[in-house]
């Protein structure tokens, strides 16, 4: 009865080392696999445009977590070659043991009862560094799985990163198309950063020292308000900028930080003429002398920095939304 015991007790013993050996090659296949896609994954974010590197800060916080997990990770192999020098171990002694099965049968009951205490032992620690290592097992995919919803919602947010250029793109096109007849008269669409810049110097707008527009000024607003009406999902900064000459002002209107802002006002009110134009979505600003495009030390020079820009940018909430969830 004692030799078909100790029979079974080998044969569970490897069994379990058939076990352990193919669970240790899965888990270094899922971490090679890992490591793999990580690696990947920090190409692609990589190639994100320059213009949402404010982005990559915030994500900086998921890169950190991959490095801990990643250091767990480790920490979980140094655990699983010490079990698996334990479990040599253990099989060694249990060979040794085989081997002198007949001699240890002939002992005295106390010994081999001692015995049987001892291989009992060494069943219990091996199952209990088997449970432990099925928690490993655990803990890991459980790290898989964070990763991998991670991934979607970077891969959400790089789509709508995509649709949004494309977006202003299309829209910087629609504006040029529909300001066409005003280029070289002192206008121009530019994208960048993300945003479409309309600017038109104030001779084609305003006359010198005044925030009344002029004809032509109301046509090409009008133009650009039938745009803006279209694309609804977008925000509009208009921006009031002037030269570095004293204005010598008159009523409430002092300086050129009172024009550059009256002009960026009245530009919004004719905008604003188009009912489809929510005045929500639209801010004026002065920008006084500050913003200069050249030095004001020409005449030629003074008329550029003279100007308005119209800056126009997608919203961002949804965005924000999905940076909030990868943090």
């Amino acid at each position: 009865m004692s030799r078909i015991i100790i029979i079974a007790i080998l044969l569970g013993t490897v069994f379990s080392s058939c076990v352990s050996s193919r669970i240790h090659k899965e888990l270094q296949n899922d971490y090679d696999n890992l490591e793999a896609r990580f690696d990947t994954l920090t190409k692609q974010h990589n190639a994100l445009e320059a213009d949402y590197r404010e982005l990559k800060t915030q994500f900086k916080q998921l890169y950190d977590n991959h490095d801990r997990l990643m250091s767990d990770s480790a920490d979980m192999r140094q655990k699983l070659n010490k079990l698996d020098q334990d479990f040599s171990e253990l099989s060694r002694s249990y060979d040794f043991l085989l081997e002198n099965n007949k001699s240890l049968l002939q002992r005295s009951t106390a010994e081999n009862r001692a015995l049987l205490n001892k291989l009992q032992r060494a069943q219990d620690e091996l199952a209990s560094r088997e449970d432990s290592l099925q928690l490993e097992r655990t803990r890991i995919e459980q790290m898989r799985s964070s990763l991998s919803q991670r991934e979607k919602q970077i891969e959400e947010l790089e789509s709508r990163l995509s649709q949004k250029d494309s977006l202003m793109t299309a829209v910087r096109d629609r504006i040029s198309e529909a300001l066409l007849n005003f280029e070289g008269k002192g206008l121009s669409v530019d994208l960048r950063d993300g945003k479409v810049y309309v600017t038109l110097e104030n001779a084609l707008l305003f006359k010198s020292a005044s925030w009344d527009l002029d004809t032509d000024g109301e046509s090409a607003l009008k133009s650009l308000a039938e745009v803006l009406a279209e694309n609804a999902d977008l925000e509009v900064l208009v921006e009031g900028h002037t030269d570095a000459d004293a204005y010598r002002g008159r009523g409430q209107v002092k300086d050129n930080w009172d024009l550059s802002v009256m002009r960026a006002t009245s530009i919004i009110r004719e905008l604003t003429k188009n009912q489809d134009v929510d005045p929500a979505r639209l801010t004026a600003a002065g920008r006084s002398e500050y913003r200069p495009l050249e030095e004001n030390d020409t005449p030629e020079n003074k008329a550029k920095n003279r100007r308005t820009e119209i800056i126009i940018t997608p919203r961002l909430d949804e965005l924000t939304r999905l940076i909030d969830e990868l943090k």
